[in-house]
């Protein structure tokens, strides 16, 4: 077959037509590719910085199941018009074991009055060791206390020779 003038200048009008549109088609790709890549990265940033927020997220947790038992000893510090009563059990439970007899006299609550501690005057009869240790017991306690008054006298009891009244105030309440 002889090619012609004609068919070699159609068949070069074919093959530019066909090499542009490749051209044109290959760019298209390159860019549709660079936009996917582009937003493959993106998401590949977003999906590190979850992963960097989940493992925080995981310390954190694990740092609040590991904390637990000291959460509690602080809550438990604090205390609560209910939780009144148990604070006078405690005081009455560490003068038991610190050998002193201890009675509350008085206790006022301070209703309604913003910042005004419920305030204790406590009374104790004991031995002179126990009766001056028993404000360190006291504040062995896992409340905050202030010692308002102390005052100790000698008795005239044999058997319990010295008296000790005690005005406190529990500072860690819960208005």
């Amino acid at each position: 077959m002889k090619m012609t003038l004609k068919n070699s200048k159609t068949l070069l009008t074919v093959s530019l037509t066909l090499l542009l549109c490749s051209m044109f088609g290959a760019t298209f790709l390159y860019r549709a590719l660079e936009k996917l890549a582009e937003e493959s990265g993106e998401a590949k940033d977003r999906l590190l910085t979850f992963d960097s927020q989940l493992k925080d997220f995981k310390i954190f947790e694990s740092f609040i199941a590991n904390t637990e038992n000291e959460r509690k000893l602080v809550e438990e510090s604090f205390v609560g018009r209910e939780g009144l009563i148990k604070f006078i059990e405690n005081i009455e439970r560490v003068g038991g074991e610190g050998g002193v007899d201890v009675r509350v006299e008085s206790a006022n609550l301070a209703p309604g009055q913003k910042n005004s501690w419920p305030s204790f005057r406590l009374e104790t009869s004991g031995n002179f060791s126990s009766v001056f240790r028993f404000p360190l017991l006291l504040e062995n306690l896992p409340y905050e206390i202030s010692f308002e008054e102390i005052n100790i006298t000698k008795s005239g009891d044999l058997k319990e020779p010295w008296n000790a009244v005690y005005a406190i105030k529990l500072l860690s309440y819960e208005f």
